[in-house]
């Protein structure tokens, strides 16, 4: 029976620590690598574009997008599902820069407005719930905000090519854009985790692996989701230029870079024979389908030269 003040406390605290913020992380967390959408496009529209736009959608609005989360939330003991999907969204907006480098051979004013400022919102830092990361007193859009509006922007950029209002060239030059952009992201990525490997693998705990190890994860299941419906769009240039087993070698590896699902992430001795490391294992399969990818834009560069 609760009758007096620090008894109904005790059993708040109580409910907070051992309900709302277990189980209502576990209700929240959700970290999806299916791959079962299929771009949804027609009168020539980017199915690199609509796919983004899912992957933005998906977490945005059928989610919710946890990196930015204070202590009110019960996500905000996760870090999982944020560095999931903060690797996600960078593969996201990377490949949207990317798409902003791209000469258009013919493109209305609105349209070149509404891809410039597409591009330019999803570069918005993940983790802005109301105030600025520079000012906490002053108030800022929140992450998910500027990604809605961001995904807005894409389609209906997409929609202006439907409408012929932009003429994009799938050729080589084009694809070549996009997947030196990738190319340097994923290096980097590989260099940064190969780093923490070395300089932490020693360590009997290592509390930044599983960091880590689900934001590579997530950026590199954002960029399977997004080359799957790029070879879509450069389909005949792939065949064109007999890069599509390559393509689609390097699409199985990144495939099973984010089939990796250990219950606990460990960055163990490299000379272990018990402890697994499991950064190792996916920037294994992640430098493979690198590898792939390097050779596949060194073919495009020395067919353009030999066009030259």
């Amino acid at each position: 029976k609760i009758g007096s003040w620090w008894q109904m406390t005790l059993v708040f605290l109580f409910a907070v620590v051992f309900l709302y913020y277990p189980i209502g992380g576990w209700l929240i967390n959700d970290i999806d690598t299916s791959d079962t959408y299929k771009p949804q496009v027609e009168n020539n529209q980017l199915a690199f574009i609509d796919m983004m736009s899912h992957l933005i959608n998906r977490e945005v609005y059928h989610k919710i997008w946890t990196p930015n989360l204070p202590f009110l939330f019960p996500s905000y003991f996760l870090d999982n599902m944020p560095n999931f999907q903060l690797g996600l969204m960078s593969a996201v907006s990377k490949t949207a820069s990317a798409l902003g480098r791209i000469p258009l051979t013919a493109v209305s004013p609105s349209a070149q407005t509404e891809l410039n400022e597409g591009v330019e919102l999803l570069q918005y830092p993940g983790n802005v719930w109301l105030f600025s990361p520079q000012n906490k007193l002053l108030p800022a859009p929140s992450s998910s905000t500027q990604y809605k509006k961001g995904r807005k922007k894409l389609n209906n950029f997409n929609r202006e090519i439907a409408a012929g209002r932009v003429i994009l060239n799938r050729n080589a030059d084009n694809l070549s854009i996009i997947l030196k952009i990738a190319q340097t992201d994923l290096g980097n990525l590989l260099s940064k985790t190969d780093s923490h490997i070395r300089e932490t693998h020693d360590s009997t705990v290592d509390f930044k692996a599983d960091d880590i190890f689900y934001f590579n994860l997530g950026k590199l299941y954002g960029y399977k989701q997004i080359f799957n419906a790029l070879g879509q769009d450069y389909k005949n240039t792939l065949i064109r230029y007999d890069i599509y087993a390559s393509w689609t070698a390097m699409l199985n590896f990144l495939n099973r870079a984010t089939n990796i699902n250990p219950a606990i992430i460990r960055n163990g001795r490299l000379d272990s024979s018990m402890a697994p490391n499991h950064l190792i294992t996916i920037n294994y399969f992640a430098s493979r389908a690198v590898n792939l990818l390097n050779g596949i834009i060194d073919k495009l560069n020395q067919n353009m030269d030999l066009r030259q």
